[in-house]
């Protein structure tokens, strides 16, 4: 056989590269025609001179002859510092969902299915969102990510709250590729020195390429000064340019991708040639593998609640993808594990142990439970508002408060509230700022919170009312401050966070106050806000009002 896959070699590559254009089966049929070929070649041919051994035939390792190799890919996203698991009341009693340990734990026994096929895999926002990660700017999670033997990581957009230096640690610290090729340095137009493009690794028979993808809005979601110097490219380009050298390294393609899942949906559908996409950002739980254009998407929702398991029957000769888990690939993480990690167990013990006079420091209690929202007035973003109005910066409270619906990232129970709870609400150490602002630039900044993505607002001191019908840039039907209709010509005092002052969100109108003052952080402010008016009952008021 060894003359006819000489004979053939190229005609076998050039239907590997005509992958990725037509369905699954067609592809597959075109593997069955050639094979069908060789096979009749080999029959008409003399019979009398058989093919001579050589070395290279005896050499061959045992299931050399085997058409596919299944291999496993485990993978995980948005992770979001969920060092300590949730518990959950049920019928049978309490249970945990997620946390650190258990999330490592359980890597470690799916790994054990297939040890030597598997590729583990995260798609970004790792270490933002818990104090105990944040305490060390997400060096815990990245000690556990090493125990639990990652292959690659993607960088999410929350790599970047702490600014390039702390992210760059992290990269360092890292025993697996970095990987985000959409991110350029603006001076030289080169990839970032600090991350890779892709990376290729052997699973099995299997050569893997991976390529990984930052999320190209994050300039507009992070404070300017943490992404200066960067330029970060849209996805579609990236693909493209990187994919044929790809194909030429590996047989698998695979994309880890922080681009969210409508974004994956959209690269899938435009690019020819991605296997499978391991995506994040959209916090998404993709129960079943979405199929478009022949690319597998996969998410596994978000703070470790559970993993992704995507099973792959992989063809050796043509790296194509010719079967798959249809469905159920998504894995919870519970606390009942069979083995759990003690390394990681021990790490997470003793970050705990460090955190505990503040992450347990109780503040006051809720009267009724809150939970954030993406869009709209909702009862925790009217309590963070509130505090911020109440806080004093110069000796004077503003007239308005305005804190962005993203920045509000967590739940609080009914009941007693821990600082660690309420630091999970309000993640990101945003500092609080003082500004002059005049009634037409504050309608500017509420016009574009009602008409781009991210960017709503939680407000207090004011009222307005908006009509998504209306044209963009007249959208803002009515606002009112202290009572009465807002003056376009009067200067307003507004009490922010230093990320939308710094024109995070894309709310470049802030950057147009004049009289800055600086204050304690907005979680500082929101638990004295608490301690002061415990037990606290936000509720929904109509301050914002969509018509």
């Amino acid at each position: 056989m060894l003359h006819v896959r000489e004979r053939y070699g190229n005609l076998i590559r050039l239907n590997y590269r005509y992958r990725g254009r037509t369905g699954y089966a067609r592809r597959f049929l075109l593997t069955l025609l050639v094979a069908a070929s060789l096979l009749s070649g080999c029959a008409t041919g003399p019979t009398d001179t058989p093919a001579p051994v050589t070395e290279e035939v005896a050499s061959v390792p045992p299931n050399a002859g085997d058409s596919t190799e299944t291999i496993v890919i485990l993978h995980t996203n948005d992770f979001h510092g969920a060092v300590e698991p949730e518990e959950i009341q049920g019928s049978g009693g309490t249970s945990e969902e997620g946390g650190l340990v258990n999330l490592i734990s359980l890597i470690g026994q799916l790994r054990q299915e297939h040890p030597d096929r598997t590729l583990l895999l995260d798609a970004g926002d790792s270490f933002q969102g818990s104090y105990v990660s944040n305490n060390t700017q997400g060096e815990l999670v990245m000690a556990a990510m090493n125990i639990a033997g990652y292959d690659a990581w993607a960088l999410g957009n929350h790599e970047f709250d702490w600014g390039q230096e702390p992210l760059r640690a992290r990269i360092a610290q890292a025993e697996f590729p970095a990987l985000a090729a959409n991110i350029h340095d603006e001076a030289t137009g080169k990839l970032w020195d600090a991350v890779q493009p892709y990376t290729i690794v052997e699973v099995g028979r299997i050569k893997a390429g991976i390529l990984g993808l930052a999320y190209p809005g994050t300039p507009a979601i992070s404070r300017p000064q943490n992404v200066a110097g960067l330029d970060f490219r849209q996805a579609e380009e990236i693909v493209r340019r990187y994919l044929p050298e790809l194909q030429q390294q590996a047989g698998l393609i695979i994309v880890l991708s922080h681009l969210g899942y409508d974004g994956d949906l959209a690269l899938a559908k435009a690019v020819d040639g991605i296997d499978v996409i391991v995506g994040g950002h959209s916090h998404t739980f993709v129960e079943s593998p979405r199929n478009v254009n022949d690319t597998l998407i996969v998410q596994a929702g978000a703070k470790g609640q559970v993993i992704g398991r995507l099973e792959l029957t992989v063809s050796v000769g043509t790296g194509q993808v010719v079967d798959y888990t249809g469905r159920k690939v998504l894995v919870p993480v519970t606390g009942n594990v069979a083995v759990v990690n003690q390394e990681v167990q021990g790490l997470v013990d003793a970050a705990l142990a460090q955190a505990a006079e503040t992450v347990n420091q109780p503040i006051g209690e809720t009267a009724v439970a809150l939970r954030p929202q993406s869009a709209g007035e909702f009862a925790l973003g009217n309590l963070v508002v509130d505090a911020m109005l109440a806080y004093e910066l110069d000796g004077q409270r503003a007239d308005i408060a305005m804190h962005n619906n993203g920045g509000i990232r967590a739940a609080l129970p009914k009941g007693p509230v821990s600082f660690g709870q309420l630091y999970a609400v309000l993640p990101f150490d945003n500092q609080l700022m003082a500004l002059d602002l005049t009634g037409e630039q504050i309608l500017r900044i509420l016009e574009h919170s009602v008409s781009s993505s991210p960017g709503k607002m939680q407000v207090a001191g004011m009222t307005f009312e908006f009509d998504m019908g209306r044209p963009k840039g007249d959208r803002i039907v009515q606002a009112a401050a202290g009572g009465e209709l807002l003056d376009a010509a009067r200067v307003y005092r507004v009490v922010t966070i230093d990320y939308l002052a710094s024109g995070g969100d894309g709310q470049e109108t802030f950057l147009e106050g004049g009289n800055p003052a600086y204050g304690d952080t907005a979680v500082w402010a929101v638990a004295q806000y608490i301690r002061a008016h415990s037990p606290v009952y936000p509720q929904v008021e109509g301050r914002i009002i969509q018509r």
